[in-house]
């Protein structure tokens, strides 16, 4: 996950952290074209996908994990940043999270923002905007 502040609103880029569930697999037939396709997910399916594990997260400029707890709170560590807390939650076909303003890295924090929540390409993938994660080891 990426934070980055752009046009004075933070991306959570940086937040998306820890989203992949070992067992979940990719897409289904065999059909390249249609293995392209990101499958959408109920607010139910991506909660059940992300409660209680932690998660890889791999964005566009930052990489880390994150645990997203029962309760909707989240604990996130940016590799080389730092950690921060925040909340999260679903709605159907997203993920919505938000960001404390404590660390030096992220004054701000973050507003909740919800980014299009999917399966991934690969077996035991998930993509959350353009975040993609997987389990944490």
């Amino acid at each position: 996950m990426t934070l980055r502040i752009r046009n004075g609103r933070a991306l959570a880029a940086t937040a998306w952290v820890a989203l992949a569930l070992a067992g979940c697999s990719g897409f289904p037939g065999s059909d390249k074209a249609a293995n392209d396709v990101p499958q959408a997910m109920s607010a139910a399916e991506i909660r059940s996908t992300l409660a209680g594990k932690s998660w890889r997260f791999q964005g566009p400029n930052n990489t880390g994990t994150t645990l997203y707890a029962d309760d909707g709170s989240s604990l996130v560590e940016v590799d080389g940043k730092g950690k921060t807390k925040g909340k999260w939650m679903t709605k159907d076909g997203q993920l919505c999270e938000s960001f404390d303003p404590s660390p030096p890295w992220l004054p701000g924090g973050v507003p909740m923002s919800c980014y299009p929540f999917s399966r991934g390409a690969t077996p035991n993938t998930y993509q959350a905007g353009k975040a993609v994660f997987s389990p944490a080891a």
